[in-house]
């Protein structure tokens, strides 16, 4: 499980920087009901630009007032409006709480949070119903939302509902280093961000790992230089070669990062800003010598 926390402009100016430490990912409120300008969450995009910045892996929410289909299709064109070039690697939830749409007929409300999902699954993202225990144990328990993740609202030490979820607000009122005021906490069951990129959902851009060397920078390469970035091809192996970082590719997955002036590539474990150690540059050759066997 991972830990994380849901916020809105009720929590006011979030420092990102002191939350992160704190947590795995974030939901945060995008805005509520219609399709509506004045109904964007004024925090939004402020909340969604930091933690695209921190790396804080974080999806949205919106808190719904549907009482009929042309409502919820407006509410799925509010959220689609909003989340447009956003790279939300959690789902996109509809909040289903206010005390309207509960009186209504069971199947109406039903049929209300299913346009909304289908229309949201439909735009290529991964959608899923946040409610407390008790409004998805006795209201929204049709088969029809089985298809779609359970955010559950149980506040306390125990988790209770036993059907399938993703994830579980357990308090309302924690304290966070960075947020001047008491806070939801959450935990998640799946690793979502994993899930979303190899499903090819939230259209989310290749994702960039940090880099220690940039374009230009001279250092010293102790271990092999590659053929290509695949790092299966060895040319040769260098101890305090003096190379200057030609370009670089930071895109997930990639395996040797640096292209060198030398015609080669390099990890950045074997690069470094100062000399090596005769006896460190040996042992870390005979460590790779090892993997190479194996």
């Amino acid at each position: 499980m991972t830990k994380g926390i849901d916020v809105s402009s009720y929590q006011g100016k979030i420092n990102w920087d002191k939350v992160k430490k704190y947590i795995d990912f974030a939901i945060i409120r995008c805005g509520w009901g219609n399709n509506l300008i004045s109904q964007d969450d004024k925090e939004f995009d402020r909340n969604s630009s930091e933690c695209e910045r921190l790396s804080i892996p974080y999806g949205v929410y919106l808190f719904s007032y549907a009482t009929n289909l042309e409502m919820a299709k407006s509410e799925a064109e509010h959220t689609l409006r909003l989340v447009k070039d956003k790279q939300l690697e959690y789902p996109i939830f509809l909040d289903v709480e206010e005390r309207g749409q509960l009186l209504l007929p069971k199947e109406e409300l039903v049929e209300i949070v299913k346009y909304y999902c289908e229309i949201i699954e439909n735009a290529g993202y991964y959608v899923g119903i946040y409610a407390s225990l008790s409004t998805l144990n006795n209201i929204l328990n049709d088969e029809q939302l089985n298809k779609y993740d359970k955010w559950v609202a149980e506040w306390g030490p125990d988790f209770s509902y036993h059907n399938s979820s993703g994830m579980w607000q357990y308090t309302d009122h924690d304290i966070i280093e960075g947020i001047s005021t008491r806070v939801d906490s959450d935990k998640a069951f799946y690793n979502y961000p994993e899930i979303i990129r190899n499903s090819g959902l939230n259209h989310l851009k290749e994702k960039k790992v940090q880099l220690k060397y940039k374009k230009g920078d001279k250092v010293y390469l102790n271990g092999p230089l590659y053929k290509d970035e695949n790092g299966k091809t060895i040319k040769k192996i260098y101890h305090n070669k003096r190379i200057t970082i030609k370009d670089t590719n930071n895109n997930k997955g990639v395996i040797v990062p640096y292209k060198t002036n030398i015609k080669g590539y390099a990890k950045e474990k074997d690069l470094s800003k100062d000399r090596q150690q005769t006896f460190c540059f040996l042992l870390q050759f005979i460590i790779d010598l090892f993997k190479l066997k194996k």
